[in-house]
């Protein structure tokens, strides 16, 4: 689904905000993922089958060439997948161009896949796991993957005609320059951004401006793992300076830069509770650990407002953190990893 504008059209937050509340029981909870944690992986299909990734299953038994580990993968991302474009397809007016800037991730996701893949540049035939919810459609990404060159894939980008295929280009563009990894995701982030921005803008209500909040921790995560980096030494300040980006939603380019500690930049702000959640005296402050600050954010508006884009907004990270924990949990198992120790690497927020 290309962006478009429902202005003039009924908003519908009553009659969608009900239907995702009564599918809220459909997710795992604590005690689901503590009992697998210490399964086997065949223990683990069984259980699947038996929930709502039941069907994406069934359907994967038949590449017999899979292993059951891949099985599992594939079933996961084509159910959520579909959970999130059908959540989508319910919302009308005002809540569907909310929950299309918010789906918009998956056109970020996949762009750094590209990016990266430029980057390294090394040609590999099999494609990755496609985030298939965005607004861009898996084929494009797909026939950019098969691009020869960076060069090919910056005209495939422009020769598509959308706002997030341009700040793909650009992003592209930083790495057909030489520059960075970072600098270069950078780029494409900071276009991704301004053009859901310009959706938003055309709205002057309570719920775009949440969806505007959403968008402002986005680039708060992204400025806090870049100076994680600067913090354990890969990063130098200099370099860090000139990644961050404008615009966060509690923690200035000035803040950043002026911080030496973790307890001085996140204390008293929205993100303080990385430091409630240290362990050894060392805040989580890894690449991951912001990430898992915001979507435990998202999953507490569920009950700010029954007739609000939080609803959605607290679904779809539901589904996001569910799909990433079996994921998790999937690895954790294959490897032979003790539970307590898959738990760890878990969110586990309801």
């Amino acid at each position: 689904m290309f962006l478009k504008s429902s202005k003039g059209l009924p908003e519908n937050f009553g009659y969608l905000n009900a239907r995702l509340r009564a599918r809220f029981g459909d997710f795992l909870v604590q005690e689901d993922y503590r009992r697998l944690a210490s399964r086997s992986l065949e223990d683990i299909e069984v259980f699947l089958l038996d929930t709502r990734y039941g069907r994406s299953f069934r359907r994967s038994l038949i590449e017999k060439s899979l292993s059951t580990h891949r099985k599992i993968e594939m079933a996961l991302a084509d159910t959520s997948a579909t959970v999130l474009s059908h959540t989508r397809s319910m919302a009308m007016g005002e809540p569907e161009e909310l929950i299309g800037v918010i789906l918009s991730r998956a056109d970020l996701q996949n762009g750094r896949l590209l990016v990266r893949y430029f980057f390294i540049g090394i040609p590999y035939d099999t494609q990755p796991r496609w985030h298939a919810y965005g607004t861009l459609p898996v084929r494009f990404f797909s026939q950019l993957w098969k691009s020869p060159s960076v060069a090919h894939g910056i005209d495939r980008c422009l020769a598509f005609h959308h706002p997030l295929a341009r700040a793909l280009a650009r992003g592209l563009e930083q790495v057909a320059k030489g520059s960075t990894l970072p600098a270069s995701e950078r780029v494409l982030l900071s276009g991704m951004l301004e053009c859901q921005e310009k959706v938003l803008d055309s709205r002057r209500t309570k719920n775009s401006a949440l969806v505007k909040e959403y968008l402002a921790r986005t680039i708060d995560v992204w400025n806090l793992n870049i100076w994680s980096r600067v913090h354990a030494g890969v990063i130098q300040e200099e370099k860090a300076a000139e990644l961050y980006l404008d615009g966060g939603f509690s923690l200035s380019t000035e803040r950043l830069k002026g911080s030496h500690e973790p307890v001085g930049l996140l204390g008293s702000t929205p993100w303080e509770g990385i430091l409630d959640r240290s362990k050894d005296g060392l805040p989580a402050l890894t690449p991951g650990g912001a990430m898992r600050e915001f979507w435990r954010w998202q999953i507490s508006l569920r009950r700010k407002d029954p007739l609000g884009i939080e609803v959605a907004i607290a679904f779809i990270a539901h589904q996001l953190v569910e799909w990433r924990n079996l994921d998790s949990l999937v690895v954790g198992v294959s490897m032979g990893f003790e539970g307590d120790a898959i738990l760890d690497k878990l969110i586990l927020a309801g």
